[in-house]
């Protein structure tokens, strides 16, 4: 390591070079001229740092490599349904609902926001900081059938990632030919429940459809955690991760 830095510089670039694991808000720092490991120092700073650092980066690397559930194959995100996205999206409506205490119709999550695989064979902690990186918490919208009719044409028009619809979208137009909620017909005097991300309700496209909402509860549940819960759950129960694409969107 090369002198001359502030030593709480030194310190937290080093803890956040030494790990691959993040939350996804941003954090300006100014670089330093470094090495690419703490295990070998080469000063007397950097062996302090060093044995600072060490009880820190071991514990989070043994938080992060605790194996969660196991996967017979990897699961990948794709339009305009995929193993992964459905499994995210059951994921949010079962966890969700767990947390509101109330029946929740759909769950919606943006593909987007899925940024790489689950690997085959073991799923750890880390591999869901790596696929769900961002402080997204989970909330709960009430809306009425006629919101609900244009939150299904979002999700038509986008091929969000999807669980309690079943969806057939016209090829040419992206309009939604055929709908049912739960099994059952959209019907527009009634209300639903839809549980997804704040970003999605208060900040994408989406947003500016369920702005007219009968209720909005955030359920103070990170979406990282409802999914690191979910898929401990799972291997607790010696279960395997088996999502399939069940035809849930249909582009025809």
């Amino acid at each position: 390591m090369k002198n001359s830095a502030l030593a709480l510089a030194v310190i937290a670039v080093a803890f956040t070079s030494c790990t691959r694991y993040f939350v996804g808000k941003p954090v300006q720092l100014t670089p330093i001229a470094i090495s690419d490991t703490i295990s070998a120092p080469t000063s007397p700073l950097s062996e302090k740092v060093s044995s600072y650092l060490r009880p820190f980066h071991d514990s989070l690397d043994a938080r992060m490599n605790t194996v969660l559930v196991k996967s017979p194959r990897r699961l990948s995100k794709g339009l305009p349904e995929s193993e992964l996205g459905n499994l995210m999206a059951d994921i949010l409506r079962e966890m969700g609902q767990e947390k509101y205490g109330k029946a929740v119709d759909v769950a919606i999550t943006n593909s987007g926001g899925i940024r790489t695989d689950f690997p085959a064979g073991n799923v750890t902690l880390g591999n869901v900081y790596e696929v769900m990186p961002f402080d997204n918490e989970l909330v709960a919208i009430t809306v009425s059938g006629e919101v609900m009719q244009k939150v299904i044409e979002y999700v038509a028009q986008r091929k969000e990632p999807q669980s309690g619809l079943k969806l057939l979208v016209d090829k040419a137009t992206n309009k939604p030919l055929e709908v049912l909620i739960g099994g059952k017909p959209l019907d527009l005097q009634g209300t639903y429940t839809i549980v997804t991300s704040d970003y999605m309700a208060l900040s994408s496209d989406m947003a500016s459809v369920v702005k007219t909402n009968k209720g909005f509860v955030v359920l103070n549940y990170l979406m990282r955690d409802a999914i690191a819960d979910y898929l401990r759950r799972k291997g607790q129960q010696n279960q395997e991760l088996n999502p399939q694409k069940d035809g849930r969107t249909v582009v025809r």
